[in-house]
C-alpha cells in the first residue's frame, strides 16, 4: 500500500472516529475561539460520508401552503433573537412551508457556548386565509434575517437574509432587496442540470453591545460538495457588507463550480425590444455588470434577456472583483410603485485569496418572460475541474450599496447602449452609447477619440462621437457590418492622447 493510501486511511478513520464521537457531544461542544477550525473540521468530515438530504417532516398542511400563504405567516418582532438585549444586531426567523420544506438547524453561541434554537409557535402570526393546525414539536425554520440598530431612527432595519438552498441576501438599511448571493453554484448552464447545496447548520455569534460587525457561521451541503461557511456582515450607512470566507471539500468532481455567484432578474432596459403589453418602461434588478482587472481597467457589459441560454466568458486573468450593478436610478425609468427597481441595490465582490490567474469570469443569460424569477447569474470559475477528496478555500466581500462602487473613481461610465438591430436583414448591428463621468466633463472642450474594436463576427462600419453640452454626455455611435458566421464581440472606450477616459465597454450578440 502507498504512502498515500496509507495516509488517506488514516484520515477516513479519524473522520470516522470524530463524527462518532460528536453525535454525543452535548450543545456546548464548539468553543467560539475556535469555532471556525471546528466547523471546518465538521464539513471535512460530513464529506467524507455518502450525502443524505434531510427528510421534510413537516405536517401535510404545512407542505400544502401556496407561496402567498407562506407569505402571510409572520414572525413577530417581539420575539427577535436578543430583542430584549437592546444589542446592535438582531434576529428573526422564516417559517417552513410550501417550497420551503428543507429544515436549517441553528445555534446561537454565547461566550464559547451553543444553544439550539428551538421552534415556537407563538412566535410567528398566521394569516387568514391559512387553516391553521397545532404544531406539536420542534420542527426547526427555513432560514432568519439579520436586522441592524439604526440608533438614529431607534428602530431596527434588515440588512441581511438567509433563505433557501444556499442563498441569501443583503441591502442598506432602508432599501429594498434585489441581487441575491448564494455561497456556491454547481454546474450552472450545463446541459445536464444544476446542483443546488443548501444549508445545513447555522452557529449565530451573539454580539456585544459596542460590536459593530455580527459573526455567523454555517455548513452547506450537496451530493458534490460539503462547504464550511464565514460571514462577518457589517452595515455602514449606505452599504451592507458581508466578508466571507469559506472552505470547500469535494465528494466528487462537478463539471463546473461558481464562486462567489450572484443573480439577478433582467426582463428588458434600454438596450433591447420592450414588453409591449406591460406599461414600464424597464423592468429589471441589475442592468449591467462591471469587472475590475488588477491593470486598473474597468470593463460595463449591459444585461439582456435572450432568447435561448446564453454562457459567456467575459473576463480572464488576475482580477480586484465584478459585481451586478443598477445604474437607472430614475423612477420615470421603470413606473413600478410595488417593487421600486430604481431603490434596489447593486453588489460588488471584492476578491481576496483564492481567486488564480487561469480562472475566469462568467455571466449566464436565461430567457425570461415574467419579473418573478431570476433569470442571470454571474461567477468566477477555476480553470481546473475540482476532484473528489480536493480542498478549496476562498475569501472575499459582497459588498450591497445604494451608489456606485467608490473605486471607479472619475472615469467615465456607460449609462445607456442602446442598440439597433432593425437592419438586421442586411447583417448590420448599430449602438449609441452614452458615458458620462467627471473625466469627460474636464476634458469636453478638447473633444475625444473613439476606440472600437470588433473581436469576432464582423466589421467596424463606423464610430462617431458627440458631446453634448446640456446633459453633460459623451455619445459615441457604432455601427457593424456582421458576418452571420460567428457571435458579434466587441469593445469600445474613449481616450484622449492614449489615455483612457472612460471603463471599457463589452458586449457579445447572439442571433
Amino acid at each position: 500500500m502507498s504512502i498515500f493510501h496509507k495516509q488517506m486511511k488514516a484520515w477516513m478513520l479519524i473522520t470516522f472516529f470524530y463524527l462518532a464521537f460528536s453525535f454525543f457531544l452535548p450543545s456546548e461542544g464548539l468553543s467560539q475561539t475556535n469555532l471556525w477550525e471546528e466547523i471546518k473540521i465538521k464539513a471535512r468530515g460530513l464529506s467524507n460520508l455518502p450525502f443524505r438530504e434531510p427528510r421534510s417532516r413537516l405536517p401535510s398542511w404545512l407542505e400544502k401552503l401556496s407561496y402567498a400563504q407562506w407569505e402571510a405567516i409572520r414572525f413577530d418582532a417581539n420575539s427577535s433573537l436578543w430583542r430584549e438585549e437592546n444589542l446592535p444586531f438582531e434576529i428573526q426567523f422564516y417559517h417552513l412551508g410550501s417550497i420551503f420544506k428543507m429544515p436549517v438547524t441553528i445555534f446561537e453561541v454565547v461566550r464559547g457556548q451553543e444553544k439550539k434554537i428551538e421552534f415556537l409557535e407563538k412566535s410567528f402570526f398566521y394569516g387568514p386565509s391559512i387553516e391553521k393546525k397545532p404544531i406539536e414539536r420542534d420542527i426547526g425554520f427555513a432560514g432568519f434575517s439579520v436586522y441592524s440598530s439604526d440608533r438614529q431612527k431607534n428602530e431596527y432595519c434588515m440588512i441581511a437574509k438567509f433563505l433557501g438552498a444556499c442563498f441569501f441576501q443583503g441591502l442598506p438599511c432602508g432599501q429594498v432587496p434585489g441581487i441575491t448571493a448564494r455561497t456556491i453554484a454547481i454546474n450552472t448552464g450545463l446541459a445536464d442540470g444544476e446542483e443546488f447545496p443548501f444549508f445545513r447548520e447555522f452557529w449565530l455569534v451573539k454580539p456585544k453591545k459596542e460590536d459593530s460587525e455580527l459573526e455567523l457561521y454555517s455548513i452547506v451541503d450537496s451530493p458534490s460538495i460539503t462547504q464550511a461557511c464565514r460571514f462577518i456582515i457589517l452595515s455602514e450607512g449606505f452599504s451592507t457588507v458581508c466578508k466571507i470566507d469559506t472552505q470547500l471539500f469535494f465528494r466528487s468532481s462537478p463539471k463546473k463550480i461558481g464562486i462567489a455567484p450572484l443573480s439577478a432578474m433582467f426582463e428588458y432596459g434600454e438596450n433591447g425590444p420592450k414588453v409591449l403589453s406591460d406599461y414600464r418602461p424597464q423592468v429589471h434588478e441589475a442592468d449591467g455588470l462591471l469587472i475590475a482587472s488588477a491593470t486598473g481597467d474597468w470593463t460595463w457589459t449591459p444585461l439582456e434577456n435572450p432568447s435561448r441560454l446564453v454562457l459567456k466568458e467575459i473576463a480572464k486573468g488576475q482580477l480586484l472583483g465584478f459585481g451586478l450593478v443598477q445604474r437607472n436610478r430614475l423612477y420615470d425609468h421603470y413606473q413600478d410603485i410595488h417593487r421600486s427597481f430604481q431603490d434596489m441595490p447593486s453588489a460588488w465582490v471584492q476578491l481576496n485569496s483564492g481567486f488564480l490567474e487561469d480562472g475566469r469570469v462568467e455571466l449566464v443569460e436565461v430567457p425570461l418572460k415574467d419579473d418573478l424569477n431570476k433569470n442571470i447569474l454571474l461567477f468566477w470559475t477555476p480553470s481546473k475541474t475540482p476532484f473528489a477528496g480536493q480542498s478549496l478555500s476562498f475569501s472575499y466581500s459582497i459588498s450591497w450599496l445604494r451608489g456606485e462602487v467608490p473605486a471607479e473613481g472619475k472615469l467615465g461610465k456607460v449609462i445607456s447602449a442602446r442598440v439597433d438591430r432593425t437592419k438586421i436583414s442586411q447583417g448590420k448591428t448599430a449602438v449609441l452609447l452614452s458615458f458620462k463621468g467627471e473625466s469627460l466633463e474636464e476634458n469636453a472642450a478638447l473633444g475625444f477619440n473613439p476606440v472600437v474594436h470588433v473581436l469576432s463576427g464582423g466589421e467596424l462600419l463606423y464610430a462617431t462621437v458627440g458631446w453634448e453640452a446640456q446633459e453633460k454626455t459623451a455619445l459615441l455611435e457604432v455601427q457593424i457590418q456582421e458576418n452571420g458566421r460567428e457571435p458579434l464581440r466587441v469593445e469600445g472606450w474613449l481616450e484622449k492622447k492614449g489615455n483612457k477616459l472612460t471603463e471599457r465597454w463589452y458586449q457579445e450578440f447572439f442571433k
